[in-house]
């Protein structure tokens, strides 16, 4: 299959002079370099997500072969490192011509000189001038304080959040638990939120997270990987800190983790978990999780950390529709401030199906074509996207589908294949039926040979069996998709 030649458009960006230097060379203008790089990250960033990580991000000195930044606070730092080094690699390289390693130091803001007061009230007494944007620009500084504090990304608000028949439920339990924060009584509490992995369940939850600091930026919000909840308990055990680290979680009006179903592999953790979850629940406060899988699939967790995560609201989230998916690349481009043509976005929308994250991310590579030069034509971004389409399906073979099914249903693939007419089994082969047509896209004789059968009105009548059962049995629904999500990965 034919690939974009993406050298014709990248052939267009200017780039800096470099003369006959040696590569070794790094006298470099840094102003003027971070001036190149700043202009390709606002090329695909939208406003919000520079102004978040970037604004504040100045290049100190260029040594080495290691561009060194400076920014100001940790998080941001981890943030920078852990989701942009490789695309701010490319823009320093873009600049400098020089392939650099990036090293970030955490510089406290120095005091700096008071900006020309543009707006003041002047009284005709000498009495002190009023700045009629203090108030405003002073909640602002409180609130992007406290949602860095809290470790949540200001992008991921409920104005960014798509609602579909996916995750309709969900949202409105998230707004719930909003209203609900100084109330006596709790509508949920905790909230499981579960679902494949970039469905929207981290944006939902820091959504929440900063919606309550934006109404009241002195609540205590805190958002947590269970990886890093168990980071920083080891840290504290070996710096001997335990009442540090115990009071840094039960001392929050919310608690918000994510990745919960890996608390699966660490009895301890689970046993630290279980103290704090009972500290903040008997003292009315709010706790929000997230896993890829319903807490009574989570294994190797006690019974009784398992009936507390299923004693308030569990609520699933399904991978989002077509009209969904297309309303989430529509509101993308308006973040973006970007108009891409509808046909475009149609076809991300049917051919990226399962993650909210892939679909992002396919859409940023169609802008990414068009900022290159001229907007590609229709065939070329087809072609582009089918690459990754193609090899994920490449992955995928028509015996994987069928163990994936056999594991999933617990029936022997030997059974799967026979003859043997019993309910389960032939819900089971009907199942296999469905994903080797619906996801592999595979002739029907040959699906009706994979599951040892020969005519291909029996692989229609499945498919259309499977569609009508899924629609009335929630847990056949559930399984279907966990064989779906499995197939690919």
């Amino acid at each position: 299959m034919d690939k974009i030649d993406v050298q014709k458009y990248a052939s267009t960006i200017p780039k800096p002079e470099t003369g006959n230097h040696s590569p070794q060379k790094t006298d470099f203008d840094n102003e003027e370099i971070w001036k190149i790089v700043t202009e390709n990250l606002r090329l695909v960033l939208d406003r919000v997500e520079y102004e978040s990580w970037f604004a504040d991000i100045y290049l100190e000195k260029i040594e080495n072969g290691v561009a060194t930044l400076s920014c100001s606070n940790e998080f941001k730092r981890e943030t920078i490192i852990k989701d942009y080094n490789k695309f701010l690699q490319s823009c320093l390289t873009k600049a400098t011509g020089q392939n650099l390693q990036i090293d970030i130091l955490i510089k406290k803001e120095t005091k700096k000189q008071k900006p020309v007061e543009r707006y003041r009230f002047v009284g005709k007494t000498e009495t002190p001038v009023v700045d009629l944007f203090t108030q405003m620009e002073g909640d602002r500084k409180k609130y992007i304080e406290s949602i860095q504090k809290a470790s949540l990304n200001p992008r991921y608000t409920f104005d960014s959040f798509v609602i579909g028949p996916n995750n309709r439920l969900a949202e409105a339990v998230a707004q719930s638990v909003v209203s609900d924060m100084d109330s006596a009584i709790k509508s949920y509490n905790p909230v499981f939120y579960y679902g494949s992995s970039g469905v929207g369940k981290t944006h939902l939850m820091q959504a929440i997270g900063n919606e309550v600091l934006k109404q009241n930026p002195k609540r205590k919000v805190i958002y947590v990987s269970i990886e890093q909840f168990l980071n920083e308990m080891i840290e504290s055990i070996r710096s001997k800190k335990n009442e540090d680290f115990r009071n840094r979680y039960r001392d929050v009006d919310l608690l918000i983790i994510d990745d919960i179903q890996f608390v699966e592999d660490y009895p301890k953790t689970q046993e630290e978990l279980f103290h704090t979850f009972n500290t903040l629940y008997q003292t009315n406060k709010q706790i929000i999780l997230a896993s890829d899988r319903a807490p009574k699939e989570i294994k190797n967790i006690t019974n009784r950390l398992r009936t507390r995560f299923e004693g308030g609201m569990v609520s699933d989230i399904q991978p989002p529709d077509y009209e969904t998916r297309f309303a989430i690349l529509k509101l993308l481009m308006t973040e973006k401030g970007l108009d891409i043509p509808d046909i475009y976005l149609d076809l991300i929308a049917k051919n990226i199906k399962n993650s909210v994250r892939e679909i992002e991310g396919a859409l940023n590579k169609v802008i990414t074509l068009a900022k290159l030069g001229e907007l590609p034509s229709y065939e070329e971004v087809a072609r582009f996207l089918q690459v990754d389409i193609d090899s994920k399906k490449k992955k995928a073979t028509p015996e994987k589908v069928v163990k994936i099914v056999s594991e999933t249903f617990n029936i022997p693939i030997k059974e799967l294949k026979s003859p043997k007419r019993t309910a389960i089994v032939a819900t089971v082969r009907q199942v296999a039926m469905y994903l080797l047509r619906t996801e592999l896209e595979m002739p029907l004789l040959d699906v009706a040979a994979t599951v040892g059968r020969k005519d291909h009105t029996t692989v229609m009548h499945a498919c259309d069996a499977i569609e009508e059962k899924m629609e009335d049995d929630w847990n056949l629904a559930e399984k279907v998709e966990i064989c779906r999500k499995e197939i690919f990965y």
